[in-house]
């Protein structure tokens, strides 16, 4: 790969790694595909229903850039549900741990793959501890720089880190925990119980411990602006994961004297997702799939006088100074306008383009270490509303 320079203006913020990963992805990948039993909590998971072979290729130098900029410290793992496979979820993830519809195969509709990693999350985390992440992640800092140096630490009081776009919700393709975490256990359990026997999401929202959902004032949503083409309440059902997260942080006793909103407010670091993991969209605009597409495939030789030229400049040298990730999202059938991981997907390649900003990207996020101290944080807030009732619902405490 091509080697750059540090821009002047940038010079105070960024600085070369002294010996990087130089292995090839191939190389990486290949390694990734063999079974490495857990042996601490630094573990980064994500999954891939078909295997690590067949991810999108820019998902495939996504994982291979973890490993790279995260070092022998960690160990990254994609699971899938292939037979016989060394990274077999099953293999990792206790099925005591997962509902029948993932155990036993029979999960359908639109968001198989998704709701898979929405399961495992937990349960992994539970079990081993760690990271886990979706594939879409393009990392451009290690993650003990993140926030595992702040969780891992005895002395600091947080325990759990998570994106969190706005009050108390969340962003769940990014959750880092230490291993047996209360709050992660019951968020596990709460989302496991309330899918129940179904093969799909649909109909979540009718449970009455998820209730509130139908009450949710969208101002609060105001600047995440996604086109979506579906009805809120199709969105909310989508993401239920997230809502039994928010449901854990209204609850003041769950049933058996755990605090959730206490715990949220006190022992969860909350991550600034709008600027540490959606930067392009918070610089370019959301729903601007085709526009990060069209200037991460820019070439580098394009007129330094354009605005074109100016815009990508300033988009991937903000990204490599000051973000510590960006989620590529894919909305399929969410949204009216693509999002770049579908335009991604259909234009294999095109993410890292000798000399064009894409390979720059891809280039600094490996060769280039941020100089900041730390990242943008955003308070873990008390709901406005409490909830006084157990995790599932209204419990009856006099019998």
């Amino acid at each position: 790969m091509a080697h750059y320079s540090i821009p002047d203006e940038f010079a105070s913020q960024l600085e070369v790694v002294e010996k990087p990963d130089t292995r090839s992805t191939k190389d990486i990948l290949t390694s990734l595909n063999a079974h490495v039993p857990v042996t601490s909590e630094k573990n980064i998971w994500a999954f891939w229903h078909s295997g690590l072979e067949n991810l999108p290729g820019w998902c495939q130098r996504n994982v291979a850039d973890w490993v790279r900029i995260c070092g022998p410290s960690w160990t990254v793992r994609v699971l899938d549900t292939v037979p016989d496979s060394p990274n077999h979820a099953l293999n990792f993830a206790a099925a005591d741990l997962l509902p029948e519809a993932l155990v036993g195969g029979t999960m359908d509709g639109p968001y198989v793959g998704p709701h898979s990693m929405d399961f495992l999350r937990g349960a992994l985390l539970i079990q081993h501890g760690g990271v886990a992440m979706d594939v879409g992640c393009i990392l451009m800092r290690d993650m003990d720089r993140v926030c595992w140096n702040r969780i891992a630490d005895d002395n600091s009081p947080f325990e759990v880190a998570v994106p969190v776009m706005y009050g108390q919700t969340i962003a769940n393709h990014f959750t880092a925990s230490r291993k047996g975490n209360p709050f992660i256990t019951r968020w596990h359990k709460m989302f496991v119980h309330l899918w129940g026997n179904r093969n799909n999401y649909v109909g979540m929202s009718d449970n009455p411990a998820l209730a509130f959902v139908k009450d949710i004032d969208f101002s609060e949503a105001e600047g995440w602006t996604w086109d979506f083409k579906i009805e809120a309440q199709q969105v909310l059902e989508y993401i239920s994961q997230v809502m039994c997260w928010r449901r854990l942080t209204m609850l003041e006793d769950t049933g058996d004297d755990f605090n959730g909103s206490k715990y949220w407010q006190e022992h969860i670091l909350g991550i600034d997702a709008r600027t540490e993991n959606w930067a392009a969209e918070n610089l370019v605009g959301f729903s601007s799939g085709q526009r990060l597409y069209d200037l991460f495939s820019l070439p580098l030789d394009t007129n330094p006088e354009s605005e074109d030229f100016q815009q990508a400049h300033k988009l991937v040298w903000h990204l490599l100074s000051s973000a510590s990730w960006q989620k590529v999202t894919h909305g399929k059938g969410l949204t009216h306008s693509p999002h770049l991981g579908l335009l991604w997907d259909k234009n294999d390649g095109k993410d890292s383009e000798p000399g064009t900003f894409g390979q720059l990207l891809r280039w600094g996020a490996v060769n280039l270490r941020q100089k900041r101290d730390s990242i943008f944080t955003k308070e873990t807030a008390k709901s406005p509303v409490i909830l006084k009732e157990g995790l599932f619902g209204p419990v009856d405490k006099t019998n």
